[in-house]
């Protein structure tokens, strides 16, 4: 009996803690302030804006392209996409790259061409991509799809891979759940 009286009171000081009528036991420390909540105006520079030029040449183009990364630093790869296709169907032309040292750069593969993707598996050897695909539907409409790439590569050697597996899984139709690819 002793024992529960025990663990009812304590159980009463610990809820009452939390009670919006209980006082407080110490002031509630402000939350640090973040970029946007330090300064009520923008900042002025102090001194005139250097003057940039644009860049040219193809290698810029093709970086300003990069419209979505996932960097794997510990694998020295990455999946990107560069836009390029349709952006209403599929606009994600999409890429891995496995880094060959700084003599060669990166190798880089063809994955696919989604409407979207995201790494959900990632290991030596094996990049697991969800996708959805836009395809044609039976009545001319678009039909999203959900799938997987299983990426399969040689791992553990200095030099990437001359070639890559790429396979393709299609899982249930988004808008037509009957309708297979």
């Amino acid at each position: 009996m002793t024992r529960t009286v025990l663990i009812l009171t304590v159980m009463a000081a610990l809820a009452a803690c939390d009670h919006p009528d209980a006082p407080a036991s110490r002031p509630k420390a402000a939350p640090p302030p973040t970029p946007m909540s330090v300064a009520k105006a923008p900042a002025r520079p102090s001194e005139p804006g250097a003057i940039v030029p644009a860049l040219s040449g193809e290698r810029m183009q093709e970086a300003a392209s990069v419209s979505q990364l996932h960097a794997m630093p510990r694998l020295n790869a990455k999946v990107f996409s560069v836009s390029g296709g349709d952006p209403a169907v599929n606009g994600l032309v999409t890429y891995l790259a496995l880094f060959a040292g700084s003599a060669e750069g990166w190798r880089v593969y063809p994955l696919g061409d989604f409407a979207a993707w995201r790494v959900v598996e990632a290991m030596p050897g094996r990049i697991v991509l969800a996708t959805v695909e836009d395809k044609a539907g039976p009545a001319g409409d678009i039909v999203k799809k959900q799938g997987h790439v299983h990426v399969a590569f040689a791992a553990g050697g200095q030099t990437p891979p001359d070639t890559i597996s790429v396979a393709l899984t299609n899982g249930r139709n988004l808008v037509n759940p009957g309708t297979d690819r």
